[in-house]
């Protein structure tokens, strides 16, 4: 009886101590790398941990980087976000449709981008632009191209706009401020969704979590932020509320942001080499369509070189 007791008490204590190294918590912290990365992990309370943080030059006035991390929710992510300087004079942002042509239609980012690529007129890289209609291709907000105003009309009043003037000031506006400033914008593409608005974030319903792309300035008009959010992929990263894009926008320094098309529409990609062969562009996230083949959209926006 007394080894039978001895064995059982042994049992106690066996567990006892197997609970306790299992109540063994590692602790993560996000530890940023990138100037960029810094910026949003002291700014919003969103990372968790971060695996991997990297910036690099994608043409002079234009730094990308690249952040895989995992989220206060224990969620995978990835984000690809350009800071574009538009004080750099060799530096502009412009609207893509395809072919280069006015009519509605849906074509690739990258194949939008080659009808733009050119000897002193290098696209270094974009983004995806407006929502639009799947069937025609017609955007749901204004689009100007090149000074040119190819529509000037808004769906919705939660139809916003990204837009360069014609003195390359960036602009994000609502529909009320658009009548005082159309006759100067240059360059602009629609979107749906305040996200950062005079350096407040826009408080929002939706909370649902996709694939996102975004765009926001500061409050001197003379530098951009283009983020773009995975989704749909629960090992790979998983998406954004569009509250969580606006603390990102927010960390970042934009006084005004709009929220652009997402879902498998989301498209961020760069040049991965000088010369103008067929594959001189590559997609850096991974678009949600088809598992990861970029889809067409309607318009969308590059970051030019001048040189």
């Amino acid at each position: 009886m007394k080894n039978i007791r001895l064995y059982f008490l042994f049992i106690f204590l066996a567990g006892l101590f197997a609970c306790e190294e299992q109540e063994t918590i590692t602790k993560y912290e996000a530890i940023p790398v990138t100037a960029t990365g810094t910026k949003l992990v002291n700014g919003t309370d969103l990372f968790a941990y971060i695996s991997s943080d990297t910036s690099y030059t994608v043409t002079d006035g234009v730094i990308a980087t690249e952040i895989k991390y995992l989220s206060m929710k224990g969620l995978a992510m990835k984000m690809f976000i350009f800071e574009v300087d538009l004080n750099n004079p060799k530096i502009s942002i412009e609207t893509s449709t395809p072919n280069n042509q006015a009519p509605f239609a849906m074509q690739r980012m990258t194949e939008q981008a080659k009808y733009e690529d050119q000897a002193g007129h290098m696209v270094y890289g974009g983004i995806n632009g407006d929502f639009f209609n799947t069937t025609t291709g017609q955007p749901r907000s204004i689009v100007y191209k090149d000074g040119v105003a190819i529509k000037t009309s808004f769906q919705d009043v939660n139809r916003i706009y990204f837009a360069i003037t014609k003195d390359k000031k960036a602009i994000v506006g609502d529909q009320f401020t658009y009548p005082e400033v159309k006759d100067n914008i240059k360059e602009a593409v629609g979107g749906c969704y305040w996200l950062v608005n005079d350096s407040m974030l826009v408080k929002q319903t939706d909370i649902s979590i996709e694939p996102r792309t975004c765009i926001g300035v500061t409050k001197d008009n003379k530098k951009v932020y283009m983020l773009a959010i995975d989704g749909r992929n629960f090992w790979h990263s998983n998406g954004m509320s569009f509250e969580e894009l606006g603390q990102c926008m927010l960390a970042l320094g934009a006084y005004n942001s709009v929220n652009l098309d997402g879902g498998g529409s989301t498209t961020f990609f760069i040049r991965k080499t000088p010369e103008f062969v067929d594959d001189r562009f590559e997609i850096r996230n991974w678009p949600t369509d088809n598992g990861g083949a970029e889809r067409a959209v309607a318009n969308g926006l590059l970051l030019i070189s001048g040189n």
